[in-house]
């Protein structure tokens, strides 16, 4: 974002709801203010060649007017085009955090921006447990490498989580001019193995059905049901209101699902009709013994829906994998994402809608299909007595 950086617009301008606001002022290159969810305000310079920019803090907007900031850029990066490094100049005269103390004030941004921090929490916790009293600029990339060689025991995709979570908290040091590189920066990940790809072929769908049909709760047959018609997640079904339902429109707005935005389902008249005809003994749709309060899970009756449908191998995440592979059959790959409500359609892609066999050889045959009658009209227009 570029503006006139100035008092008034400081004064006026709103702080993110999540992540960070970097603005550029319109009349010096170079001099920005870093806006963070919090409302804390820090200027800021970024000089260096294009490929490797880098950022120096002047200091926060209250201890310094803007009119004291510009001035404090303006001679930072006259001294830059004579060949100094103010971020190399105030490493060298001010001693790094350690690494403790650096993960605590990271975390506590990371805790306003995300919806679950807690995985942040926890691999960030092994890092201060492994290296708390170290000073930050002390980290070197070959500890770092050794240390997600030994997270590699736990299953490499919980050393490659670790890796992810230090290779964002060492990111922003570096963009606060803590450090002059990051040591996880460059470090490749373990190859995981392929994402679980178990789907129900049509006649487990079938058995399913009539499992849930058998099932005695009311509340617990809508659930499951809830589950296949929209495709929605375990814990959105259990934690929907009836205030999030609008039955005369079609839509059941999920307040804070995964992504943490509000988002909209579309129901189909069936899923609405069922929804009419349930019983409403709670603001839940899914009520639990205390009827104040949702249903915890739904592990029993699943349990009894695999045995009624004779299922192998199947958990309750299929049903929405499933969900997601009959749409993109019959409306594409771009829907499936849209329904699924993924912000990224290559997720829709490797984990929810595998190809099958089946899948592949009904497009060859459909590919053949066209190529024969396509062949069979140009040789007509060739022969037209043939």
């Amino acid at each position: 974002m570029k503006a006139r950086i100035t008092k008034r617009f400081l004064d006026s301008v709103k702080a993110p709801s999540g992540g960070r606001l970097r603005v550029f002022d319109v009349t010096m290159t170079g001099f920005g203010v870093t806006i963070r969810p919090s409302g804390r305000k820090t200027f800021f310079i970024l000089y260096g060649p294009e490929t490797s920019r880098r950022q120096f803090s002047l200091g926060t907007y209250g201890a310094l007017t803007v009119s004291q900031a510009r001035e404090l850029a303006r001679r930072h990066l006259a001294r830059i085009v004579e060949g100094a490094d103010p971020a190399e100049d105030k490493r060298s005269e001010q001693p790094s955090p350690s690494v403790s103390d650096w993960v605590e004030e990271y975390m506590d941004e990371v805790r306003r921006r995300k919806k679950h921090p807690q995985h942040d929490a926890h691999y960030l916790g092994l890092v201060v447990k492994r290296w708390g009293r170290r000073r930050l600029d002390r980290l070197t990339r070959r500890e770092v490498k050794a240390e997600m060689r030994a997270m590699s025991k736990r299953g490499h995709p919980t050393a490659n989580r670790w890796l992810a979570s230090v290779r964002a908290c060492l990111e922003t040091a570096k963009r606060d001019g803590l450090i002059a590189e990051n040591p996880a920066m460059g470090i490749r990940p373990f190859r995981e193995a392929p994402p679980r790809s178990r789907v129900l072929s049509d006649d487990e769908f079938r058995r399913v059905l009539v499992a849930i049909a058998a099932l005695e709760c009311p509340s617990v047959r809508l659930a499951f049901n809830l589950l296949l018609d929209t495709g929605a997640r375990k814990s959105e079904v259990l934690r929907a209101r009836w205030s999030d339902l609008d039955l005369e429109g079609g839509l059941w707005r999920i307040p804070s699902p995964k992504s943490g935005r509000p988002q909209v389902i579309p129901l189909h008249e069936s899923t609405v009709a069922r929804l009419k005809a349930a019983p409403r003994e709670s603001l839940w749709l899914i009520p639990g013994k205390d009827p104040s309060r949702p249903r915890a899970d739904l592990r029993r009756p699943w349990d009894r829906i695999r045995r009624e449908a004779q299922l192998e191998g199947v958990n309750i995440h299929d049903l929405r994998r499933t969900f997601g592979l009959h749409v993109a059959r019959d409306a594409g790959l771009h829907v499936a994402s849209k329904m699924l409500r993924h912000s990224d359609v290559r997720v829709t892609e490797r984990v929810y809608v595998p190809l099958g066999m089946d899948s592949l050889r009904a497009a060859m045959e459909k590919t053949h299909q066209r190529r024969g009658r396509l062949s069979s009209e140009a040789c007509g227009e060739a022969d037209p007595q043939g």
